[in-house]
């Protein structure tokens, strides 16, 4: 019986990981600001922060004819009223680059629904054309 109800438990916490993965409210929006640089933007629901002090993973992916020249992907922001380790609003993050393309964006953010007081890490990943 024991072991039966560790195997649920186990089950139960891996689906709702999971669940939490592929729902993640966080994105990315990658705007132009010139011909070669763009402001990556991370966005989130108001109900919403980003945690201050975690292992966040920002990666970007150039594919075939495009190139990373540089981008500076480090998370600062105005700090939440609601919970002071987590940010209100993230700046927008310089990246530039070079030629045309698909880029992905592979992320790790750690967030928190103030709504729900459930803070989990979101895994996303997105693709951009770049033209």
């Amino acid at each position: 019986m024991k072991r039966f109800s560790f195997a649920a438990i186990i089950s139960i916490l891996l689906i709702s990981g999971l669940s939490a993965e592929e729902e993640s409210p966080i994105k990315f929006k990658l705007e132009r600001s010139s011909p070669s640089s763009y402001l990556l933007k991370v966005i989130h629901p108001e109900n919403f922060g980003i945690q201050k002090e975690a292992p966040h993973r920002i990666l970007i992916n150039p594919g075939p004819g495009l190139k990373v020249i540089s981008a500076d992907l480090k998370l600062k922001g105005k700090t939440s009223t609601r919970k002071k380790e987590y940010f209100e609003t993230v700046e927008p993050m310089q990246v530039k680059l070079e030629g045309s393309g698909e880029l992905e964006i592979h992320a790790k953010i750690f967030y928190c629904d103030y709504n729900r007081n459930i803070c989990i890490p979101g895994k996303i990943l997105q693709k951009e054309i770049i033209q």
